[in-house]
């Protein structure tokens, strides 16, 4: 049972995802997502440490993105034995950006990509809390054979 993020604050910076995506310049980082207010119902005690990088990019169209790279694990809680289990997290995502909702929309209704509205500066962490909740299954379990025995 999870008693709430560890001690300490994220912090994240703001960045301009069409200045990213116009220069091609790249931001890293990494955190302990369960140091995350937003995350912490999701995992189970234990560390989860996270390297993060989104760098600015454009589609085969020419039209500016990010990708937004993950990798580390977290501790996930085993739905059929209820042990712990560390979830290996490899996820990378590369989002158009729009400037506006209807500019969204319309960029959605035509290309499989993922759109992100980034008419005010983008929150990094905000961003890499997002896709790890979307990398994250919704019922976790170990492989076939691999549970907790009963005790």
């Amino acid at each position: 049972m999870t008693t709430g993020p560890k001690p300490g604050t994220l912090k994240a910076g703001t960045f301009d995802a069409y200045r990213l995506a116009r220069e091609h310049e790249s931001l890293h980082g990494s955190f302990d997502a369960a140091a995350s207010e937003r995350l912490y119902d999701w995992l189970a005690a234990g560390d989860a440490p996270i390297e993060w990088n989104i760098a600015g990019t454009t589609d085969a169209l020419g039209r500016p993105a990010i990708a937004i790279e993950l990798d580390g694990s977290v501790p996930l809680e085993c739905q059929r034995c209820l042990a712990t289990m560390q979830w290996p997290v490899q996820q990378r995502t590369v989002a158009l950006l729009a400037k506006s909702e209807a500019e969204g929309d319309a960029l959605d209704a035509g290309s499989d990509e993922e759109v992100l509205v980034a008419a005010e500066p983008l929150d990094a962490l905000m961003l890499v809390e997002d896709e790890l909740l979307l990398s994250l299954p919704y019922a976790p379990t170990h492989a076939d054979g691999e549970c907790a025995a009963p005790e």
